[in-house]
C-alpha cells in the first residue's frame, strides 16, 4: 500500500469509528449485528489490499485480541460493554485498528520523525500517568501499571513508533468509546482491587503487548513451514 492509500485507510477507519461507536450507543442488539457486519466487511476490503505476511499478522492479532476481550471483559469484568456483551465488530476493530497503526507507523514523514515522536509520547503519556494519579476520587493505578508496560516496550522494543503511534490512537479511541458509553471500566479490578480510571491512563500499552505476542506467534507459525522442504526437494 502506498503512503497516499496508507493515510486514505488512516482516515477512512477514523472516520468510521466516530460514526459507529455513537451508533452503537442507540443500537439494539440486531441493529448492533449491522454495525458488526459492516466492520467485518471493512477489515475483509482492508486486508485484500494487503501482502499475505500482513494478512496472517492482522488475523493472528485479531485471535490474540479476541481472547484477551472475552477473558477481561466477560470473564474477569475489568470493563463491560453496554449491552453486556461482546460486540462482535469489536475483534473486527483490533483487526482494523492494528492494521491503521502499521500503516501509520510505515509513513515516511513519522519515520523521518521517528526519535521526536517517541520521546513526545513517551514525555506525554508520563504526564498523563501522573495526572491519573493525582486525579480523584482514587489514584489510577492500573494507568501507572500499563504506563510502565508501555515504558518498557519503548525503552527496550523492536518497533517504538508503532508502539508510540498505537498508544495515541488506542488512548483516543478509548477516550472516546467510553465517553460514548460504549463500554466502561471498572472503577476497581475485581479480585486484585486495583483502582482504574475509565479508561486507565496508560491503556495504550495494549497493542504493545498485542504486538509482541501476535509477532511471536506469527514467528511460530513461520518456521515451520520454512524449513519444510518444497516438493522439488522432496522429490530430489
Amino acid at each position: 500500500m502506498s503512503s497516499r492509500g496508507s493515510v486514505t485507510f488512516v482516515a477512512t477507519f477514523i472516520a468510521y469509528w466516530l460514526i459507529a461507536l455513537p451508533l452503537d450507543t442507540v443500537s439494539t442488539s440486531d441493529q448492533q449485528l449491522l454495525i458488526s457486519l459492516a466492520t467485518w466487511m471493512f477489515l475483509a476490503i482492508a486486508l485484500a489490499l494487503q501482502a499475505p505476511a500482513v494478512r496472517v499478522q492482522v488475523l493472528v492479532l485479531v485471535c490474540v485480541a479476541t481472547a484477551l476481550e472475552i477473558t477481561g471483559s466477560i470473564v474477569w469484568g475489568a470493563y463491560r460493554y453496554r449491552l453486556g456483551n461482546l460486540p462482535l465488530f469489536v475483534p473486527a476493530g483490533h483487526g482494523l485498528f492494528y492494521l491503521a497503526a502499521l500503516r501509520a507507523a510505515a509513513l515516511p514523514v513519522l519515520q523521518r520523525n521517528a526519535r521526536p515522536i517517541v520521546i513526545a509520547v513517551a514525555v506525554g503519556s508520563t504526564a498523563y500517568m501522573v495526572w491519573g494519579l493525582l486525579r480523584p476520587p482514587l489514584p489510577d493505578l492500573l494507568g501507572f501499571v500499563t504506563w510502565a508496560i508501555f515504558i518498557r516496550f519503548i525503552v527496550r522494543g523492536r518497533f517504538p513508533l508503532l508502539y508510540a503511534v498505537s498508544f495515541v490512537l488506542t488512548l483516543a479511541l478509548e477516550l472516546y468509546g467510553t465517553g460514548w458509553g460504549v463500554w466502561r471500566w471498572s472503577p476497581v479490578l475485581p479480585g486484585l482491587l486495583l483502582p482504574a480510571g475509565n479508561p486507565p491512563t496508560g491503556i495504550g500499552a495494549a497493542y504493545a503487548a498485542m504486538d509482541g505476542l501476535t509477532r511471536r506467534i506469527v514467528g511460530r507459525i513461520a518456521r515451520p513451514a520454512a524449513a519444510a522442504p518444497t516438493a522439488s526437494e522432496a522429490v530430489a
